[in-house]
């Protein structure tokens, strides 16, 4: 114990790991090389899932962005495009995740703030007008009501396009638990039933476009909810378990013929070397459970290919330049952990959606990571930090002890429909407010060195308010030029599909092309299942 007095009767990471003063062999005296770090590119992965990393491959720059009309988003990913951009990714506004129109008297409110409006393959069409798709890899991230039809109006926009679709890379945004417990949406079908399209959309994309990602297994809302590092993982690993569950059931795809199209996101919170071993720690828990539990055999099936986002619930509306810093710091520490991709937030989103001036800041940040600080010149330059190993082994440990606790609840879906998982993260989110508001958790400018709240000086971005207006005449003027027989048609072949177990995807295809809408297709999947509430009391 030292002599000397420390500010603190004990130290913990953000996710309550007791913390020492100082780390030493005896500290990594369990570990063994080969087995629990081995060199980068082989498995198990913790140094990295390429044998060069980013001396071959810089990480992918993929801003999170969209807003108000298709119109004014395609001239958002130009300009990202011009400014540097490797990578587009489109965030769609609430109605849109949850599958309902611009037109749905409850979306009014909501239509094109916070992300795009797309209601119809015209939308794809109008925001990818002219970006080269088949060059740069696209992320198209919906809830899980939406994730079907938004998949299907991308790959039928590329097909009008004259692309291959199995060529086209790209990555869709199916996750349950964010759709269903981290920010529940509209018009949810039960847990089980909704398991069941998204596997049913692995199961296509594997066979029709085999370059796209059909799952991403999204764990950042989930992390901007509140739970620690450790519970991220735990989660990420509950959910690829009930897909590989679901899809082996069915006995049509073996685990490395579906396995490789997984993609997968998660957070970058501000504690900086727990969120480094939260990523090493995450490559070596996917190898030990596919190899271990589910037999792959290809490395592709278990090498983990992560997004990262850079915390937004880390970000403060005070003193909001210090968000700057803040995002500087998570972007460093996703490179150090070795991520694909990585979206930068802009220092004022919690204020706004990004404006010119910040979504330009975001990108340089990345590119200055990239291209000046030399961090990219060595490979998982960490590895062997007494503490590093430790806490990543640390974090494994924890994440296995409370993936035991999902199981115990029922799994992904029994815990969905019971309601323990919305009580969990309920439970988190509270434990957070009691930390920052008893100080025990310190956020500059928050709950020390607090300033005045002086008006925030800057530019305030503000979605186009006519978005609402603007959609439902397109919408209007769709309905009137389309073959409403061929609509119901599709529609009719949708739901005998839904009823019989058949794949969905084909007959959401064919009813996307003759302009059937995102609502449309929903309404099928609600009539037949019905509609789930989440069971938050």
């Amino acid at each position: 114990m030292s002599s000397v007095n420390e500010e603190k009767e004990e130290f913990r990471t953000n996710s309550g790991i007791p913390v020492k003063e100082c780390y030493g062999p005896q500290d990594i005296n369990q570990l063994d090389y080969d087995r629990d770090i081995g060199p980068p590119g082989q498995s198990p992965y913790t140094r990295g899932i390429y044998a060069t990393m980013y001396r071959g491959r810089p990480w992918s720059i993929r801003q999170f962005s969209g807003h108000s009309t298709p119109e004014e988003t395609n001239q958002w990913f130009r300009q990202e495009y011009e400014m540097g951009q490797t990578g587009f990714s489109v965030a769609f506004d609430v109605p849109t995740e949850s599958g309902i129109d611009s037109d749905d008297p409850r979306a009014e409110a909501d239509v094109g703030v916070g992300g795009v409006a797309a209601d119809t393959i015209e939308d794809f069409e109008i925001i990818f007008d002219g970006l080269p798709i088949d060059e740069v890899g696209t992320s198209i991230v919906a809830g899980c009501p939406a994730t079907c039809q938004v998949t299907a109006m991308y790959f039928a926009m590329a097909e009008k396009r004259g692309l291959d679709l199995k060529r086209l890379p790209g990555t869709g945004g199916t996750d349950l638990i964010t759709g269903m417990c981290a920010e529940p949406l509209m018009d949810l079908i039960p847990p089980h039933h909704m398991l069941r399209i998204c596997v049913d959309l692995i199961e296509w994309c594997c066979k029709v476009a085999p370059r796209w990602h059909p799952v991403n297994i999204d764990m950042y809302n989930i992390r901007e909810s509140g739970v620690t590092a450790y519970q991220e993982l735990a989660y990420m690993f509950a959910e690829i378990g009930a897909y590989v569950d679901e899809e082996l059931k069915r006995n049509r795809l073996s685990i490395d013929e579906f396995a490789p199209s997984f993609a997968y996101n998660m957070s970058m919170d501000i504690d900086f070397f727990e969120e480094i071993a939260k990523l090493r720690a995450a490559r070596r828990m996917l190898s030990k459970m596919m190899t271990r539990k589910y037999g792959a055999k290809n490395p592709r099936s278990y090498q983990l290919r992560v997004h990262v986002q850079t915390g937004g619930s880390t970000h403060t509306r005070q003193q909001p330049l210090n968000n700057v810093v803040r995002i500087a710091y998570e972007v460093l520490a996703a490179a150090l952990g070795g991520t694909q991709s990585l979206h930068a937030n802009a220092y004022d989103e919690a204020i706004c959606l990004p404006t010119e001036e910040s979504l330009k800041l975001a990108l340089r940040t990345q590119q200055i990571a990239q291209m000046e600080t030399k961090i990219a010149n060595v490979v998982d330059p960490l590895a062997g930090s007494y503490y590093l190993e430790s806490l990543t082994d640390a974090l494994e440990k924890e994440a296995w002890d409370y993936m035991s606790k999902i199981e115990q609840a029922g799994g992904l879906v029994g815990a969905l429909d019971s309601g323990w998982m919305h009580r969990e993260f309920i439970k988190a989110m509270v434990e957070r407010q009691k930390e920052i508001e008893s100080g025990k958790r310190k956020i500059v400018g928050v709950n020390c060195f607090v300033e005045p709240d002086e008006p925030y000086p800057g530019k305030v971005f503000h979605a186009n308010p006519e978005t609402v207006n603007i959609q439902e005449a397109k919408l209007k003027r769709i309905r009137a030029m389309r073959d409403n027989g061929k609509v119901q048609k599709a529609l009719d072949q949708l739901r005998r599909d839904l009823e019989s177990g058949a794949n969905v995807m084909p007959s959401v295809m064919e009813a996307v092309k003759t302009y059937t809408t995102m609502g449309e297709i929903s309404k099928v999947w609600c009539d037949v299942f019905g509609i789930w509430v989440p069971p938050i009391h």
